[in-house]
């Protein structure tokens, strides 16, 4: 659904900027409105089609999609949600016990491996300034995040008998992914949509100049995947 919307979309706005062009409508820096058919802005296109691509979240995605994989597919999230119930805690096993107790340990051991390399100012994933923020904790949050996420699920599917092979664990861990793979085709076209905005400077036409790009990309993107998730 949300493809076509997005394609229908990218469609209005090459007529919408052939029609400005030839009616010379005029940007805030006195520019005329570019015309996507243009020699020019066909060029612009072909070229950045790949960088566009690239500044979407892609690698974000899967690994958002790997740990809540992982999640499900050991058992581990509903174990965790059949805990928090204490009327049904006895319902789980002494295996499942064991596991879910061992799970939690690793979380805790790996956050904690973590949080020691924010601590000083000399603190291996802080920046050279001594602050979270440009620092590799900053950029790299999400990997870490999935490592002790996707470790304790392992551990978990490991010792309740549901993973014995490699093979167990890969199917395991892309399963959400294969689920939602219609989602990375939305992926790519709200890409291009995103950069003709931009290359068109629709906020500007707008009068939306200081409006910042990240809200409307995190719905763009964010929306359809969330979408995705609640139906699959």
């Amino acid at each position: 659904m949300f493809t076509l919307i997005y394609l229908l979309l990218l469609i209005a706005l090459v007529v919408f900027s052939w029609i400005g062009s030839v009616y010379g409508i005029m940007l805030p820096d006195a520019t005329v409105l570019p015309n996507l058919l243009s020699a020019d802005s066909v060029r612009w296109f072909v070229r950045h089609a790949i960088d566009n691509m690239a500044d979407a979240p892609f690698v974000e995605v899967v690994l958002v999609l790997m740990m809540i994989s992982a999640a499900e597919q050991s058992g581990l999230w509903n174990t965790l949600i059949t805990t928090l119930r204490r009327h049904v805690r006895s319902s789980l096993s002494r295996q499942q016990k064991f596991a879910l107790h061992v799970s939690v340990t690793l979380f805790a051991v790996c956050v904690l491996i973590v949080m020691v390399g924010l601590v000083g100012p000399r603190g291996n994933l802080l920046s050279v300034t001594g602050r979270i923020a440009g620092g590799p904790f900053a950029s790299g949050w999400l990997p870490l995040l999935n490592v002790c996420v996707c470790l304790s699920c392992l551990s978990y599917g490991w010792l309740v008998g549901l993973w014995r092979t490699e093979r167990d664990v890969l199917k395991a861990f892309t399963a959400t992914i294969a689920r939602c793979s219609g989602y990375f085709v939305t992926l790519i076209v709200a890409s291009q949509l995103m950069a003709v905005v931009q290359y068109l400077h629709l906020l500007d036409l707008l009068g939306w100049g200081e409006v910042s790009m990240l809200p409307i990309i995190t719905v763009v993107y964010g929306l359809p995947l969330i979408v995705s998730l609640v139906r699959d």
